[in-house]
C-alpha cells in the first residue's frame, strides 16, 4: 500500500491552500512592493554619503546638502565624493601613466636646451607627436573604437598603399574603402624611433658606408635622396623610411666598417630587421620590399644562398602585392588619389632598381628572374633631384655622374641578355645526340652562332654608351675609383663571364670574328677587371670593394683554370691568378662569400699545381726537381691567350694508357665523391662545409642551372672542362 502524501498547510501559500480567487492579485501587489523597495534600497545606494560632520559626531544625517543638523547649528555642511564606485580601469590608468612619462620627457628635453631657437625648433620638430598625446580620445571613444575593429576580422594594413588586384581577381579593389588608414600609434612609435637613430653616430656611420660605396651597385631600388629626407625629417605617413629599412641599410654598412664595435653589429643589425620583417608580413609598404632586397644580398654576399634567394623572392611578391610595377596614369586605381609627379618618379626609380637586383640574383644563381619587362606599365626611371646636403653620403669625384644613367644602361644590358638566356641556354629543336655529317653537336653549333651574334650586340652595347660612362684601359686607370660609374661596369664583366664561361672549351673560327669568340671576350673582360681593380685598391684598399670586385674575381679565376693547364700556365696568367686570389683574401672580412670561395680555390689549386711552390709551398719535392721540370714544356710562358685548345676531357673515354698512369692535376675525377688532395677544411671560416659538400652549395656563380647543355658534373665551381676540345671551322 503506497503511503499517502502529505503537505503541511504552511508550506504552501495561503491563496492556493483556500483556493482563493483574489490569490493572483494579492501575489501580484506583494511582488510590486517588492520591486519598489528594491527600487528604494537602490536609489539610497546612489545617494551621497553623510556629510563630514555628521560621520565625526556619528549622529545621523538626512543626506541633504545642506543637511538639517548643519542648518541648525549654522556651520557648513561638508560632503566629500566617495571615489570608490568611480575607479577607472587599470588600463586607463597605465594611459594616463604613459602621457605623464611622456610629456615630462619631452619637457625637460625641452628645458634643457640653451637658446630660444633651438626650443623654437625643437618645438616645431615635435608638434605633430605633442598633438597626437593631447588629442588621445578618452576610454569611451576609445571603447567604442575597439568594437568596431572587431567587426572585421580581417588584418588592416597600417600603410597607405593598398594591394592591388588585377583584372582576372576574385578580389575587388573597392574593398580598399573598409580599410583604415595609418595608424597614429604606428606612425608616432616610428617617429619617435627614427629620431633616435638619426641622432646615432654609429647608425649615420654605417650609413654613409653604404650609400658611398654599395648603392651604386645593385642597391639602386633605395632612392637615396627620399630615404634621407625622411630619414632626418621623420613624419607619421612616411613612405620612403622606417626603422626596419635603417637597420636593414646598416646591416650591409656595418661590414665595411674599421671600427670593431660597429662591424660586429652587423650580425645584430641583420636579425632584428628580418625579425621585424617577419613579423610585418601581413602590412606591405615600399620599406619593407627594400628591406627584404638588402637581406638577401647580405645573406647572398656572405654565401647564404638558398636563404637570400627566399628573402629576394618575398620582396617581389610583396611589391605585385602593391602594384609597383604599375604606372598610376595607366593602370586605373579606384579610391586612390592622384600621386605626384616625384611620386611617380621615385616609384620608377624603386621598380627598376628591383627590376636590375632581381636579374642580378638571377644571373649569378643561375635561377629564373621574377620581374619581367613585359609586365611593367611603370616608365624608365629618369634624373631625380641632387641635393647639396648630403655630400657625405655619396662619392664625389671630379666628373660626376647621375646614379640614373648606369641603372638606364644596366637595364638595356639585362634586356640583351634576357633574348640570350632564353635561345642559347634553353632546350635546342635537335635531340642532344643529333649530329651532322661532320659528327659536330647541331645545338652546339647553332648556339655558337647565336653566341658570336649576341657577343655583337654586347659590344655595340658598350661603344654606344654615353661618354661619362664609356671606356678603354686608359680610362679605367683614371676613373675606376668611382663606384658611381664602376658599377655598371662590373656588371659588364660579371655578364660576358657568365654567358661566355661555359664555351671557352670551343673555339671557331670565324672570319673577321675572332673577337667574337667566347674565349677572346673572357680574356679581354679578365685584362680590365685586373686593371680596375687595381686602380681602386690604390685609391681606396680592398676593405671598400663591392660584391661585384669579389664575383669579378671569383669569375676570373674560373675563366683563368678552365683555359689552363698546369703545363700551361704562362707568367701573365700567373700573375693574374695569384692576385684575384690576394683581392678575395682582402675582400675577406667586408664578405663571408670571398673567404669561403679562396678556401674552395686554395684546395683546387693545390692539387692542379702541385709541383708550383707559389699554390702548394708545403709539396714541394726537392729530390725530384728534374722530373718535374720536364713535366713544364718551354712553349708554356709563350701560348696564345686568344685562341684556346682545351686539352683532352678527363671524361673522354679513349685517354692512353700513360695517361691513365700518370694522371694530369688538371683532370678532374668523379665530382660527385670527394677528392683526395684537397687539404683539411676546418679553419677559422664559420659554416664552411667539405670540398665535396661545396661542389653542390657552392659559393659562385654557376653557369645557368635552367641550362640542358651540360650533364650533373658541371656542379663543381671550377670544373677542369665543360665541353670536349673541339674545332668549328666556317
Amino acid at each position: 500500500m503506497v503511503p499517502e502524501l502529505q503537505i503541511h498547510p504552511k508550506s504552501v501559500p495561503h491563496s492556493l491552500v483556500n483556493n482563493d480567487p483574489g490569490a493572483v492579485n494579492a501575489q501580484s501587489n506583494a511582488d510590486t512592493d517588492s520591486s519598489v523597495l528594491k527600487r528604494k534600497r537602490s536609489q539610497k545606494k546612489d545617494m551621497p554619503l553623510s556629510c563630514q560632520r555628521c560621520r565625526l559626531k556619528k549622529v545621523k544625517c538626512n543626506l541633504e546638502h545642506p543637511c538639517s543638523s548643519c542648518v541648525r547649528l549654522g556651520v557648513e555642511c561638508i560632503v566629500l565624493s566617495d571615489m570608490r564606485k568611480k575607479r577607472p580601469n587599470a588600463t586607463y590608468v597605465s594611459k594616463l601613466e604613459r602621457k605623464i612619462k611622456q610629456m615630462s620627457t619631452f619637457f625637460n628635453k625641452l628645458e634643457t636646451l640653451p637658446t630660444p631657437q633651438e626650443k623654437q625648433n625643437y618645438l616645431d620638430a615635435h608638434a605633430s607627436e605633442l598633438h597626437l598625446v593631447l588629442q588621445e580620445p578618452d576610454e569611451d571613444e576609445k571603447t567604442e573604437e575597439e568594437s568596431e575593429k572587431k567587426v572585421s576580422i580581417e588584418p588592416q594594413p597600417d600603410t597607405k598603399i593598398r594591394p592591388v588586384y588585377g583584372p582576372t581577381s576574385v578580389y575587388d579593389n573597392d574593398q580598399d574603402h573598409r580599410m583604415q588608414p595609418v595608424s597614429d600609434k604606428k606612425g608616432t612609435h616610428n617617429i619617435t624611433v627614427l629620431n633616435q637613430l638619426n641622432k646615432s653616430p654609429d647608425i649615420l656611420h654605417c650609413l654613409k658606408l653604404f650609400f658611398t660605396w654599395q648603392y651604386p651597385d645593385h642597391n639602386m631600388y633605395v632612392f637615396r635622396e627620399a630615404f634621407l629626407i625622411d630619414f632626418f625629417n621623420p613624419k607619421p605617413d612616411t613612405l620612403y623610411c622606417s626603422p626596419v629599412l635603417v637597420l636593414s641599410i646598416c646591416a650591409l654598412g656595418a661590414r665595411m666598417s674599421e671600427i670593431d664595435t660597429i662591424y660586429n653589429r652587423s650580425k645584430s643589425f641583420y636579425n632584428e630587421a628580418r625579425s621585424l620583417l617577419l613579423l610585418s608580413l601581413e602590412h606591405p609598404s615600399i620599406t619593407h620590399v627594400q628591406s627584404f632586397l638588402l637581406l638577401a644580398f647580405y645573406d647572398i654576399c656572405n654565401g647564404n644562398n638558398s636563404t637570400g634567394w627566399m628573402l629576394s623572392g618575398n620582396a617581389m611578391r610583396m611589391g605585385f602585392d602593391l602594384g609597383f610595377q604599375l604606372h598610376p596614369e595607366v593602370w586605373f586605381l579606384k579610391n586612390r588619389g592622384a600621386l605626384k609627379q616625384l611620386d611617380v618618379a621615385i616609384r620608377s626609380r624603386i621598380y627598376w632598381g628591383c627590376y636590375m637586383a632581381d636579374h642580378f640574383i638571377s644571373l649569378i644563381l643561375g635561377r629564373p628572374s621574377l620581374l619581367k619587362l613585359s609586365d611593367a606599365t611603370i616608365p624608365e626611371t629618369e634624373d631625380l633631384p641632387e641635393l647639396a646636403w648630403i655630400k657625405e653620403y655619396k662619392y664625389v669625384p671630379d666628373n660626376v655622374t647621375n646614379i640614373s644613367d648606369p641603372l638606364k644602361n644596366i637595364i638595356n644590358l639585362i634586356n640583351i641578355s634576357d633574348n640570350m638566356l632564353n635561345d642559347i641556354f634553353t632546350k635546342g629543336d635537335h635531340g642532344p645526340d643529333h649530329q651532322d655529317l661532320d659528327g659536330d653537336d647541331l645545338n652546339l653549333v647553332s648556339r655558337l652562332s647565336m653566341l658570336y651574334a649576341y657577343n655583337d650586340q654586347i659590344m655595340k652595347w658598350k661603344h654606344n654608351l654615353p661618354p661619362d660612362l664609356n671606356w678603354d684601359q686608359e680610362s679605367l686607370k683614371r676613373t675606376s675609383d668611382n663606384p658611381t660609374v664602376s658599377g655598371v661596369r662590373y656588371y659588364y664583366y660579371i655578364l660576358v663571364l657568365c654567358l661566355n664561361r661555359p664555351f671557352v672549351g670551343i673555339t671557331r673560327n670565324i672570319r673577321n670574328k675572332n673577337h667574337l669568340s667566347p674565349a677572346v671576350v673572357c680574356t679581354n673582360a679578365i685584362d680590365e677587371i685586373y686593371l680596375a681593380i687595381q686602380t681602386f685598391q690604390k685609391a681606396h684598399g680592398l676593405r671598400r670593394a663591392s660584391i661585384f670586385i669579389v664575383y669579378c674575381s671569383i669569375l676570373s679565376i674560373s675563366v683563368i683554370l678552365l683555359t689552363t693547364t698546369s703545363e700551361l700556365l704562362g707568367q701573365d696568367k700567373k700573375e693574374k691568378l695569384i692576385y684575384f686570389l690576394n683581392v678575395l683574401v682582402g675582400c675577406s672580412k667586408t664578405w663571408a662569400l670571398a673567404e669561403k670561395s679562396h678556401k674552395l680555390i686554395r684546395g683546387k689549386l693545390q692539387l692542379q699545381f702541385s709541383h708550383d711552390p707559389d699554390f702548394n709551398p708545403d709539396t714541394r719535392r726537392p729530390k725530384k726537381p728534374k722530373t718535374d721540370r720536364k713535366k713544364v714544356p718551354k712553349k708554356s710562358l709563350n701560348e696564345n691567350p686568344v685562341v684556346v685548345k682545351m686539352e683532352e676531357s678527363s671524361s673522354d673515354v679513349t685517354s692512353n694508357a700513360s695517361e691513365r698512369q700518370h694522371p694530369s692535376p688538371f683532370q678532374q675525377p668523379d665530382p660527385f665523391h670527394p677528392i683526395p688532395g684537397i687539404p683539411d677544411t676546418n679553419s677559422d671560416d664559420l659554416d664552411f662545409p667539405p670540398l665535396d659538400e661545396a661542389n653542390v652549395e657552392f659559393f659562385g656563380p654557376p653557369v645557368l642551372m635552367t641550362s640542358d647543355l651540360f650533364n650533373e658534373d658541371w656542379e663543381a665551381l671550377f670544373p677542369d672542362s665543360i665541353f670536349s676540345s673541339k674545332t668549328h671551322e666556317l
